[in-house]
């Protein structure tokens, strides 16, 4: 019984289960600042991200309002937030670009 392992042994063989090596992840190929943007530029984003309703005039606003943390808001919202249009960064959505965007809080920015 001996020889039979020690020539398995010298064959390269062992007695012990072979150890697994954990699976190498395959990398991505998008880059980290590819990977966050979730849109292409000719889509439109119609979601707000704070009422989480679909709509028609969400657009990107860049603000400093503490009590919203979301960018893509409907107007509805950021009137009820009090954000400025001035902080408004798009001008992707139907009305806004025929020019029908009108806020009702604070002066409606004209984007051309």
């Amino acid at each position: 019984m001996d020889q039979l392992k020690q020539a398995l042994l010298k064959a390269g063989l062992s007695g012990s289960k072979p150890k697994e090596e954990p699976k190498k992840e395959a990398k991505k190929s998008i880059s980290p600042t590819k990977e966050s943007k979730k849109f292409h530029e000719h889509q439109v984003r119609t979601e707000c991200e704070y009422c989480k309703k679909y709509s028609p005039d969400v657009e990107y606003y860049r603000h400093d309002n503490k009590f919203v943390n979301v960018r893509w808001l409907c107007m509805k919202c950021a009137d009820e937030f009090c954000i400025l249009d001035d902080c408004r960064q798009t001008n992707q959505s139907v009305d806004a670009r025929s020019g029908r965007f009108i806020r009702q809080y604070g002066r409606t920015k004209r984007i051309k």
